[in-house]
């Protein structure tokens, strides 16, 4: 395990400790008339707090970014990047499935990446050239030649960004159902798409995600041997439409997700 990885992952096992003990309140609070968006961005930016205080000590001279708070340390060398709940939908049912995520950048370039569920304690990281691992022990994606009796992932689209993809994303579960696959949804895109890498997942597509939520779990997977492209086959992904297959299953996806999602 890399030096900025094994810091990193100190923080997010202290991330993962606050956020459990927060939830263990959490119905209490909101049966105290809490607003439990609040509960949320309270909870997030402790954890966010407790991953700082262990990378500021560590690397002073890094510049260190968090969802909720924006730039909280300035510095001349690379640069942390820190989702610490993604998933806050599920956080507030007081239900699993959320997950922290830390990437380390290079003049704009993942160098690491680390990933950590609370709840289940898995844990992934990477680091460019080095592999993928979950709980230390080296990942690779799954070997599936065709959709039958695959398992893939992607997000039920409730939300006011995806509900526009609503009718696409039922046409694409029926035809991909069709051919033998089964398809979970999944709250924090980042979760899919590690587990992708891990081979749990066959394959994963998220809708218009944002660039924190896939940064991390884009590079694992990466590192996993996964290929990732927007539903146009673009590198970049830019419509912040994503799919995330192993190499075999991806020509066989790719067309599909084209021809239902990316009108």
């Amino acid at each position: 395990m890399q030096p900025r990885i094994n810091v990193a992952m100190k923080a997010a096992r202290a991330a993962a400790d606050f956020i459990l003990h927060a939830q263990e309140k959490f119905l209490f609070d909101k049966e105290q008339g809490q607003n439990a968006n609040e509960v949320y961005q309270n909870v997030c930016q402790g954890a966010e707090r407790t991953i700082v205080h262990h990378l500021e000590k560590a690397y002073p001279a890094d510049t260190i970014t968090t969802r909720l708070q924006g730039s909280v340390q300035e510095g001349n060398e690379g640069e942390w990047i820190i989702d610490a709940i993604q998933g806050q939908h599920l956080f507030t049912r007081s239900l699993p499935g959320h997950v922290i995520t830390i990437s380390y950048l290079v003049a704009g370039k993942v160098e690491h990446a680390l990933m950590v569920n609370p709840a289940t304690r898995d844990e992934f990281y990477a680091s460019k050239g080095r592999g993928a691992y979950l709980n230390n022990s080296r990942i690779r994606t799954g070997g599936a030649r065709s959709l039958e009796n695959t398992t893939l992932g992607s997000q039920f689209p409730g939300t006011e960004t995806t509900i526009a993809y609503a009718a696409g994303q039922f046409k694409v579960l029926e035809e991909v159902a069709h051919k033998g696959a089964r398809v979970m949804m999944q709250d924090a895109p980042a979760l899919m798409l590690a587990n992708v890498a891990a081979g749990r997942l066959d394959a994963a597509w998220g809708l218009d995600l944002r660039e924190w939520e896939v940064q991390a779990p884009l590079f694992i997977a990466k590192e996993a041997g996964c290929l990732f492209a927007g539903f146009d086959g673009s590198p970049n992904y830019e419509s912040g439409h994503v799919l995330c297959a192993n190499p075999r299953l991806f020509k066989y996806l790719l067309p599909i997700l084209n021809k239902q999602l990316n009108g």
